[in-house]
């Protein structure tokens, strides 16, 4: 009965590890993170519009989207998102599914999602486009957050994870079986 319990035990903790959430972070600890200097301290509001940014520790360009946002961002009536990508593999999943929404294979950063509109890498010269995006955004009536909707599914992790997880799960609860038989015919 032991092994039954620890087998289920074995199991129930690999699901758990198999359906990690992504994490997200705000603006603001964005630039802690980098040390950047940020003037911006604006609370999420959840009845305003998001913004989401893809960033990768130590990236120069996400730094300099991050600083450009935080300089307008008062501005506008919306929130900010960031998720880290570079450093966690469940972000980097999430990023993944994002980018297939639009059509687009993730392979660098940053990623900045505003409503249906999407910026790969950073220039100075989109600052314009960023900010008529985050502009149409704001003034829309009925925004359709596709990042918002994607972050109320399941992260699915990569195929061979799974795979790996799925054989390490019946191998366990098999053996689980046949040992607690074995010793149930002693």
């Amino acid at each position: 009965m032991k092994k039954i319990l620890f087998s289920l035990l074995c199991f129930f903790l690999i699901l758990g590890v198999a359906n990690a959430a992504v994490n997200s972070e705000t603006l603001q600890d964005a630039c802690e993170t980098e040390s950047l200097d940020c003037v911006s301290s604006k609370e999420y509001d959840e009845s305003l519009p998001n913004i989401y940014l893809f960033r990768g520790d130590g990236c120069p360009y996400c730094n300099e989207l991050i600083k450009f946002i935080d300089s307008i961002i008062d501005d506008y009536q919306v929130n900010v998102v960031v998720y880290e990508v570079k450093n966690n593999k469940d972000n980097w999943n999430f990023y993944k599914k994002v980018g297939a929404e639009f059509d687009f294979t993730p392979s660098g950063y940053p990623y900045l999602v505003v409503g249906e509109k999407t910026f790969d890498g950073y220039a100075s010269s989109d600052d314009e486009d960023i900010k008529n995006a985050i502009l149409e955004l704001q003034n829309s009536e009925e925004a359709y957050d596709v990042v918002k909707e994607l972050e109320n599914k399941p992260v699915d992790s990569d195929s061979n994870d799974k795979a790996v997880i799925v054989i390490i799960a019946c191998a366990v609860i098999v053996m689980g079986f046949y040992l607690a038989n074995k010793i149930k015919n002693k």
